[in-house]
């Protein structure tokens, strides 16, 4: 039985290569199936290397070896049009009982799934070797085919990684001006964003295809953290597009009357829905606050779901407050200066260092801008710029860490004369 902790939680689902999926798989379905042996192998058409190994009691396989592509189990999966290959026996079945590898081992129960890319190429393979007698069962093929399915989108993802570095490297050593380097940024993260959902989208259909299964309670946690771990993927790859398109400039901010307090409301409620059984949110609306102003609803709920979701993942547990009060500006009669603030329970320490190193957004020499420390602060950043708005962050470094920004909305009546003269001009 494998425990699974939180940080365990985290990982699944996020890679630096296909060596560390294979690993994190490879424990997984040792959890689920008591087999003696599994192991990941890569197939280049002349070799079958093996990438990673687990055996419970005999050693069968060793990471790092290698068997010439006629003369291995590996190659025969290759061979078998994409299907799951099942050989009871190895020492009877006339397709394994003359090679050398079955004098070996001996007689064993083999299974294999091809790892197969969306462009039909066969990566490798994820197989399983047991005594003859192990019972092999639908569910145990289901288990096997969900991750082979995995894997391929993890070798997908590594790719389309190296290409963007590949790409970021093109950028780097290009002289082309700024803006035109800007634009193409943008086009190659949106193709790369495209290309990353795609993947991941199947993975969730295998995900949604395998819950309706008969699962045991660990296997349904276990399909549960890969169905959070998709969802957690795809939310980044929307956030990094939308910083993309920011940075190049196709982003800009809508003025229209709006209520103030149902638009904090409804920020609550959102922030809700999405993570359930969470951190709870209370709403803070200070009296005085204006019933309508005029201003971009839309960035400014972005705003604040996103600061939350950065409080959520990095404070200290308890609840959270969304708290919103009109400042006074007698110099400014004709404007509303509205501050929000996200108040949490003290920010943990490594985080909050970067926060308060950063207060401000004031960066010099030896200070890091609070933005660069997180995706979700610096696209509130952006978003907060685009409105014309300052944000910051401020600490009593003990009890409880604000991350606060401060706009100027028009009044509504100031608004709606203004659009009447402009109409009659």
């Amino acid at each position: 039985m494998i425990a699974v902790t939180r940080e365990h939680q985290d990982q699944l689902g996020f890679y630096n290569n296909i060596e560390e999926a294979a690993a994190h798989i490879i424990e997984v379905v040792s959890g689920l199936l008591q087999v003696n042996t599994i192991f990941v192998a890569t197939n280049d058409g002349r070799t079958n290397t093996i990438l990673k190994a687990f055996n419970r009691q005999e050693q069968l396989v060793r990471e790092g070896d290698e068997l010439p592509y006629d003369i291995s189990y590996c190659s025969l999966v290759g061979r078998n049009t994409g299907e799951p290959l099942v050989i009871a026996d190895t020492a009877v079945s006339s397709l394994t009982a003359d090679l050398e590898v079955t004098r070996v081992l001996g007689s064993r129960s083999f299974i294999g799934l091809p790892i197969i890319l969306k462009n039909g190429h066969f990566y490798g393979t994820i197989c399983i070797l047991d005594h003859p007698s192990y019972p092999v069962s639908d569910t145990d093929l289901k288990t096997l085919s969900a991750m082979a399915v995995f894997l391929a989108h993890v070798v997908e993802l590594e790719h389309t990684v190296t290409e963007l570095r590949e790409a970021q490297q093109i950028l780097r050593e290009s002289h082309a001006a700024s803006e035109q380097s800007s634009k193409i940024k943008s086009k190659l993260l949106a193709m790369i964003g495209q290309e990353i959902k795609t993947p991941m989208t199947g993975i969730m259909g295998m995900t949604d295809l395998m819950q309706d299964t008969e699962l045991s309670e660990e296997q349904k946690s276990y399909m549960s953290i890969i169905e959070t771990s998709n969802n957690s993927l795809l939310n980044l790859v929307t956030d990094i597009l939308d910083y993309s398109k920011m940075e190049s400039g196709g982003v800009s901010v809508e003025a229209e009357p709006f209520e103030l307090l149902p638009a904090l409301e409804e920020v609550v409620n959102l922030y809700g829905i999405r993570h359930a059984g969470g951190r709870a949110v209370r709403l803070d609306a200070a009296p005085g606050l204006p019933a309508v102003v005029v201003g971009d609803p839309v960035k400014i709920r972005d705003v604040l779901i996103k600061l939350l979701d950065h409080a959520s993942k990095n404070a200290r547990a308890g609840d959270l407050t969304l708290a919103a009060v009109q400042m006074a500006d007698r110099d400014h009669p004709d404007v509303h200066h509205i501050r929000f603030a996200v108040k949490a329970p003290l920010i943990t320490p490594d985080k909050l260092e970067f926060l308060m190193e950063g207060a401000g957004f004031k960066a010099d020499a030896s200070s890091v801008p609070v933005y660069e420390t997180s995706l979700d602060l610096a696209i509130s950043k952006k978003l907060v710029d685009l409105m014309e708005g300052q944000i910051w962050t401020e600490s009593d470094r003990q009890r409880e860490t604000d991350l606060l920004f401060a706009l100027t909305l028009s009044k509504y009546a100031e608004a709606a004369e203004a659009a009447a003269v402009e109409k009659h001009k």
